[in-house]
């Protein structure tokens, strides 16, 4: 067994078990991944993957606990080689993994600040949805995620919950809704609307609503880019249901925004790192930029916590 199959595996569920596009994302051949992973098979005397003809559909449930496995080794593997860096070569970096609408809006200051105190960290954003920043921060890919909380719970990460996200609806000016003394989901559902993917809270938060009211809305366009979609409100395809800190009078001078916090859950924003982690001295500096009540002892009481829950589970 060696870190080599470990990280095939790894690759191989990241693609959703297409062997030729892990090959490709990994820079290798498609045979030596087969012959790898039927190696680490043979080793270990279970089979790892389900296999129809030349396909592969998925992981056995052995596969499953070796998967997890995999993930925690290669991402302690990483941490290793970063303490490595930091204490021979003196390199220091933050890959913080987040979304558009966090890193565009929420993390803009915050990252100014932080480079200024820190000029020697290498700082990487690393942009995906809830799920995807999730699994980056558990394998040890992300030093620590900024988005709401994942779909699913990861037992080895730590959610630190913070600030909140309202909703409000963006409409080029002079639009009609503007002369609503009080929004309802009615008076919206009878326009062309605009929204956040549903992989985003923001995008499920939005169909939920008109679901529990049994309105059915008209969304003519989803996008994961808050930008992108107020271009094509400027442009008059609709109106955009987003979070309220996507709206910035300055620049958008062309657009107007109603409050809707009363019509859509808020967004609580989750800052999450590994429980495992080796957490340095400019992780606790950013991670208390975004949330001062998260110093380095609230953070280092809420791991302890995790763990323990962990470890009796």
């Amino acid at each position: 067994m060696n870190l080599t199959q470990l990280r095939y595996l790894r690759g191989i569920a990241e693609q959703g078990f297409n062997i030729s596009r892990a090959a490709a994302a990994l820079h290798t051949s498609q045979p030596g991944i087969s012959k790898q992973i039927q190696l680490l098979e043979r080793e270990l005397g279970v089979d790892i993957l389900v296999r129809r003809g030349n396909r592969v559909v998925g992981v056995t449930e052995p596969g499953q606990a070796i998967l997890n496995v995999a993930r925690r080794m290669l991402g302690d593997a990483e941490i290793l080689r970063r303490i490595g860096e930091e204490f021979t070569q003196r390199k220091k970096r933050l890959v913080v993994a987040t979304t558009h609408i966090y890193a565009r809006y929420v993390l803009r200051s915050v990252i100014k600040d932080f480079m200024r105190l820190h000029p020697d960290v290498q700082l990487t954003l690393r942009q995906g949805n809830p799920a995807q920043i999730a699994q980056w921060v558990a394998a040890g890919d992300a030093d620590a995620g900024v988005s709401s909380e994942p779909p699913d719970p990861i037992r080895s990460i730590v959610l630190l919950p913070c600030s909140s996200l309202q909703r409000s609806v963006i409409t080029r000016t002079g639009h009609p809704l503007l002369k609503e003394k009080r929004l309802t989901l009615a008076r919206l559902a009878a326009h062309p609307l605009l929204t956040l993917d549903q992989s985003f809270p923001g995008g499920a938060a939005v169909l939920r609503a008109f679901g529990k009211a049994g309105i059915e809305p008209n969304i003519v366009l989803s996008a994961i880019d808050a930008d992108v979609i107020k271009t094509y409100v400027e442009l008059g395809l609709g109106v955009a249901i987003l979070p309220s800190i996507a709206y910035e009078p300055g620049r958008d001078r062309r657009l107007a925004a109603i409050d809707a916090s009363h019509l859509f859950e808020p967004t609580i924003t989750h800052i999450a790192i590994r429980r495992d982690s080796y957490l340095r001295d400019y992780l606790y500096d950013f991670i208390s930029m975004i949330a001062p009540e998260w110093d380095s002892g609230a953070i280092d009481r809420a791991v302890k916590i995790r763990s323990a829950e962990a470890a009796a589970s």
